[in-house]
């Protein structure tokens, strides 16, 4: 590899050759180069099974007894990416967050098999964006451009295998999943986007085999739940049937409720289960930003059938928020305290001026997109007055970020822990409020990166 940790391989290679037990264990370690924090999180299934901690070189390293083979997740800040882990790998990570996928180099036995997946993954990220283009093709021509994808890919699998020893069975399935995913969602967009390419009333009809695939498909693959393409091909696959049952049946045309339908009819894994319809009813609750609400019938579907309490109790906090600040309503004060420790009030900062205020959350958003879009934004609109408000506990975690240096500190904040703020930041997502010069809200409820964003920017500056 052209990376090397040499000092954590050493004691890797150290402990696996001292160890009575090397046959039972597995190591997984690496260095973060230019690092959000000071740790690395090790999930299985979305669930954290580990907190590595950095060192001093921001290196990290742990060992497993008796890890089941499988697919595992690390993540880092916001990023994250997997590993594909069998009894007695040693893996080795080396990445740079400032290209956090396209700078991962894998090191140690067990290697090889990440070091496909990384390229398969960044492969088919390239591809499908140049696949877009074909959607107004018909139907013969889009499944021609799919068949030469699909044995593109197998070619390169077969030539990986060729030179592996010894590929295990779940591996295999894992990279049949990789490779032909995302080639399938694909074809379930394609009926939609084929009509919106031609400005057809309705979807074009395909021939019987062209959804052939979906006989060889589970929608309960336990161990591929956290796997990206299986995840997005399973969305992409209900939200076909959405869209279907609502050509077939015009009384079922809310999208919302027809997905949330298709989903408890479909997923029997409860947690998957769960996940998706909280999911679409939040995607649901952002798409009608304006009006700030959750359609009533499409809420009552979502708790009747969701288990999960915290899911539950998240979504009654997001729509109880929105409730909190209305438009065309003028917005109430709230307490605010500067990287200096000053402490003022909301309405002295933008008293007089159209303002945008956007509460942001490093849990929900990387500083390289804050800085990004913030710098984006105000240089375009260079009349309103942007204000920032972190909803982490405190600014160590973004003070000694480079590039927040990026910003300007004097229009970026926190709550004082009695600011009435908190009372509609409680499902703890990221919202944006846009007041104009009155001190009236013109919209109580967006987001950063809304598709609607700049239009609900140039109502604000014509009120």
């Amino acid at each position: 590899m052209k990376y090397i940790v040499s000092s954590i391989l050493t004691l890797l290679i150290f402990s696996c050759n001292s160890s009575k037990n090397n046959d039972v264990t597995t190591y997984f370690g690496g260095q973060i180069i230019n690092p959000k924090s000071n740790f690395v999180l090790f999930l299985k299934n979305d669930k954290i099974i580990d907190t590595l901690t950095l060192d001093s070189q921001n290196r990290f390293i742990n060992s497993y007894k008796s890890l089941n083979e499988g697919l595992y997740t690390f993540k880092h800040g916001i990023e994250f990416q997997y590993v594909y882990l069998e009894p007695k790998d040693s893996i080795l990570i080396r990445l740079n967050t400032w290209d956090f996928d396209e700078s991962i180099v894998y090191s140690g036995n067990g290697s090889s098999k990440n070091e496909f997946l990384i390229n398969l993954f960044l492969q088919n990220e390239k591809e499908e964006k140049a696949m877009y283009k074909y959607f107004s093709l018909n139907e013969k021509d889009f499944q021609f451009k799919i068949d030469s994808l699909a044995l593109e890919r197998e070619n390169i699998y077969n030539e990986f295998t060729t030179n592996q020893l010894n590929v295990s069975d779940g591996f295999k399935k894992l990279t049949n999943t990789a490779i032909h995913y995302p080639l399938y969602r694909l074809k379930e967009i394609y009926p939609y986007y084929y009509k919106k390419a031609h400005k057809l009333s309705k979807f074009p009809k395909v021939s019987e085999n062209f959804y052939n695939y979906r006989k060889s498909i589970n929608l309960n693959e336990d161990n591929l739940l956290s796997f990206y393409p299986y995840r997005n091909y399973v969305i992409n696959y209900l939200y076909n049937l959405s869209y279907q049952t609502k050509e077939k049946d015009s009384s079922k045309n809310n999208i919302t409720i027809n997905i949330l339908n298709s989903i408890i009819e479909n997923v029997e894994l409860e947690e998957f289960k769960n996940i998706l319809l909280k999911g679409i009813v939040v995607e649901d609750f952002l798409k009608s930003e304006s009006t700030c609400s959750i359609n009533q019938e499409t809420l009552n579907v979502f708790i009747e059938n969701c288990t999960d309490e915290e899911y539950v109790s998240q979504v009654k906090n997001l729509v109880n928020d929105s409730k909190f600040v209305l438009n065309n309503k003028p917005l109430n004060n709230f307490e605010i305290e500067s990287y200096k420790g000053e402490i003022s009030n909301i309405s002295d900062v933008i008293k007089d001026k159209n303002a945008v205020v956007y509460f942001w959350s490093a849990e929900y958003m990387s500083f390289d997109y804050l800085v990004k879009r913030i710098r984006y934004l105000e240089k375009n609109n260079p009349e309103m007055l942007f204000i920032g408000i972190n909803m982490n506990p405190g600014f160590q975690d973004i003070a000694t970020e480079p590039n927040l240096n990026l910003l300007n500190l004097s229009k970026q904040y926190k709550l004082t822990n009695d600011s009435y703020a908190h009372q509609y930041l409680t499902s703890r997502y990221p919202r944006t409020i846009m007041i104009n010069k009155e001190g009236i809200v013109s919209n109580g409820f967006t987001y950063l990166d809304s598709p609607k964003f700049s239009s609900e920017l140039i109502k604000l500056q014509l009120n």
